[in-house]
């Protein structure tokens, strides 16, 4: 008999007996049948059990089902964050430029005009005002051999030789070829009494295709 219920319970009208009925139920079946309690419980559990794999898999199946969906969503957030990362990056990167370009054209234009405002305060013998704007156009642009060569006009005209023959010599370190700041620097030299010095720098300016020197030279009998 035993192993005549073990048949039917592969049927699935029998699990579905079972799960329904409960084990009381086969318990009066058991005495119907002549089965010990004992086996009847066995007989209960396995049959009843057989159906809970199938709903733990599905429940499996079902969070399997959620968990890739959501890891295909994440991926996809990522790569949409990934693409507004390195699209803000480029906006940032681009920003950066400009606002360094326009500190850059920002300072220059501030160095051309005080260079402009000092050359007005030369001409018109306002030298303390000129000394100032060349020292601020120096200040904005440090590489500004005219600069210094203009600022060596103005201490030459208030007789600093000193301070002019510093000037100049910056020019030139600046500008190796700057023919104006050794034929200026020459003339500051003569003036203090420095001739030899005077006349080496005098014939730079002429190497360097100074007009103005080449015929001073030329007509003193000096070659350069």
């Amino acid at each position: 008999m035993v192993r005549l219920l073990l048949k039917m319970k592969k049927s699935i009208r029998v699990r579905i007996f079972f799960e329904r009925n409960g084990f009381a139920v086969c318990s009066r079946l058991a005495e119907i049948l002549g089965m010990k309690v004992k086996s009847v419980r066995l007989f209960f559990i396995y049959g009843c059990s057989s159906s809970v794999p199938n709903e733990h898999a599905l429940q499996i199946e079902s969070l399997k089902s959620e968990l890739i969906k959501t890891k295909a969503l994440a991926e996809d957030a990522i790569e949409q964050i990934s693409k507004l990362e390195k699209k803000l990056s480029k906006k940032i990167t681009i920003t950066d430029s400009l606002i360094v370009e326009h500190k850059k054209e920002t300072l220059l234009l501030r160095a051309s005009d005080a260079f402009q405002k000092g050359n007005y305060a030369l001409v018109t013998k306002k030298y303390k005002n000129a000394i100032k704007y060349y020292k601020k156009t120096i200040e904005l642009r440090p590489n500004d051999a005219h600069a210094y060569n203009n600022m060596g006009n103005v201490y030459k005209e208030l007789k600093n030789y000193s301070m002019a023959i510093v000037a100049y010599q910056n020019a030139i370190m600046l500008k190796p070829d700057y023919a104006s700041a050794y034929y200026n620097l020459g003339i500051v030299y003569q003036k203090s009494n420095n001739f030899d010095i005077a006349l080496e720098s005098y014939r730079k300016a002429a190497r360097l295709a100074h007009g103005g020197v080449q015929k001073w030279l030329k007509d003193g009998g000096y070659y350069w």
